[in-house]
């Protein structure tokens, strides 16, 4: 049921922005289309003359596609017809599921035409224990004819309303008070459409009268009477507002119209345009008004798209499947291949890994040996301490032994010389001259040899120098004066010197 807010009396209705239709008004013979682009109307178009039977549909549809220069997919048609009826019927009080089926049910059985009917309603002021609808009917084959039509021409038929849906929704134009009744009559292509309601925007009946006052005012006033009372038996409700007239020729004949009727009647405040119907059927909300097509078609386009989408992401999965298949199946094909490649590497590997561990053995075998003889070999101080004597020696002194002993971390020297014979005998101050400046040169040199009982040695010993030495020292000049009897005195000519060297 449609309700109707004061602020929504207060403004009047607006096309949808974004919406894109083709609108068409077929009332009786009279045939119109408006094309909507986005919400902005972009062409309009009448066909002259009177057109008349559903055949025709196709021809005239595709003739206004092309004078609107219309770019769309959907329709949308506002029908007038001379099968198109209404019926007022009472209901068990149910919704959802249950009411539709009682309503297709009471479709079936209140049609006055042959064949099956296709329905559409409007719920009605009810009393209690029950509820009324607004019933409206039309020959499904004729809705058939209407949508096949559409559809040959590249258009889905999204609505199919009666004129009673726009002019329900015009009374909350009417200048009505809360709850006030009023009548509603509009000239509909030689017809005229009855809407009878409150200010609420609750309908209390909708009906189709044949004829209109241009033909034939008297016979018209005549049965809006006769509907007046028949809404005064049902609904207990007094018509307070009159009757409001709409359309081509009201304002002529409004007066003979006053004339018949049992009710003040007036002009209704609503200007009535060539295209009025066209434009006002694509303002209704679309999910508030009779509407023929059912929900099921009107997203029939949107369950298309959705079955194409799905099937084609469908068809992609199922074809990225494929290709990951085949994909996967190539490596596992090739992992396979590496697997035996690497597994014949890896004992190729082992074999050369025993071979190369076998030499290393072998290596390490002869580098222990290199060690053996490197490490192991005494440096060739002895050689260069021989050298160095050559240097050190005064001219009048000759050494007449060496020798060099390794102990521990020193070298033990001993030397033994004489005075180079000259002719007469060496005096003793001479020799000790000699002796003391070769001793000096032996400290004090590159091998700094030191003599016990030194007193550089001592020093040595004392402070600890050369480190890791000094114990071994002190122990060896230990010897040297607790040790045996030293050797029988050198005769004067000769000297002996004895000491240790790192």
């Amino acid at each position: 049921m449609l309700k109707i807010s004061p602020s929504q009396r207060s403004r009047p209705a607006e096309i949808p922005r974004g919406l894109t239709t083709l609108s068409v008004s077929w009332l009786n013979g009279q045939f119109k289309a408006l094309s909507v682009q986005r919400g902005v109307v972009e062409g309009s178009w009448e066909r002259p003359g009177e057109i008349e039977g559903t055949g025709n549909f196709e021809a005239l549809l595709r003739e206004a596609v092309q004078r609107t220069g219309y770019r769309g997919q959907s329709a949308s048609l506002l029908l007038a017809h001379p099968r198109l009826v209404q019926q007022l019927v009472e209901v068990p009080p149910v919704k959802g599921a249950a009411m539709q089926k009682v309503i297709h049910r009471q479709a079936q059985q209140q049609k006055m035409f042959d064949g099956e009917a296709a329905w559409a309603y409007q719920t009605s002021l009810s009393g209690k224990g029950s509820q009324r609808v607004v019933l409206h009917l039309f020959p499904k084959l004729l809705l058939d004819q209407l949508v096949q039509g559409c559809q040959r021409n590249d258009l889905h038929l999204t609505a199919v309303l009666p004129p009673s849906a726009v002019l329900h929704h015009q009374m909350a134009q009417l200048p009505l008070e809360k709850e006030e009744v009023a009548l509603l009559a509009a000239e509909t292509g030689g017809s005229t459409t009855v809407v009878i309601g409150r200010s609420d925007g609750q309908v209390l009946l909708a009906r189709t009268l044949p004829g209109n006052w241009n033909e034939g005012a008297a016979r018209l006033a005549v049965d809006l009477n006769r509907t007046i009372l028949f809404v005064n038996q049902q609904y207990g409700a007094a018509i307070n507002k009159g009757v409001w007239l709409f359309g081509p020729g009201a304002a002529e004949h409004l007066p003979e119209m006053q004339g018949h009727s049992q009710l003040p009647a007036k002009l209704s405040p609503v200007e009535c345009g060539p295209f009025y119907w066209a434009t006002e059927a694509i303002k209704l909300p679309p999910g508030q008004v009779p509407n023929f097509i059912s929900v099921e078609m009107q997203k029939a386009p949107q369950r298309r798209v959705f079955g194409q989408v799905v099937g084609a992401g469908t068809a992609v999965i199922v074809l990225a499947s494929l290709a990951a298949s085949a994909f996967l199946n190539v490596q596992a094909r090739q992992e396979t291949a590496n697997i035996r490649t690497l597994t014949t590497r890896v004992a190729e590997l082992q074999v050369q890994h025993q071979e190369l561990q076998k030499k290393n053995i072998e290596l390490a075998r002869k580098e222990q040996r290199v060690h053996l003889v490197l490490d192991n070999r005494p440096p060739p101080i002895p050689g260069w301490f021989l050298g160095y004597l050559s240097e050190a020696l005064p001219a009048d002194l000759v050494v007449t032994n060496l020798v060099t002993k390794r102990e521990a971390d020193f070298w033990k020297v001993q030397l033994t010389g004489t005075f180079q014979a000259t002719g007469k005998a060496p005096t003793p101050a001479a020799l000790s001259n000699s002796v003391a400046l070769f001793t000096s040169r032996l400290v004090n040199g590159p091998f700094h040899l030191r003599l016990p009982g030194s007193k550089a040695a001592a020093d040595r010993a004392k402070d600890g120098s050369h480190a890791g030495s000094g114990n071994t020292f002190a122990s060896w000049a230990a010897r040297l004066t607790d040790g045996p009897a030293p050797a029988p005195a050198a005769p004067a000519s000769q000297f002996v010197i004895e000491g240790v060297m790192q």
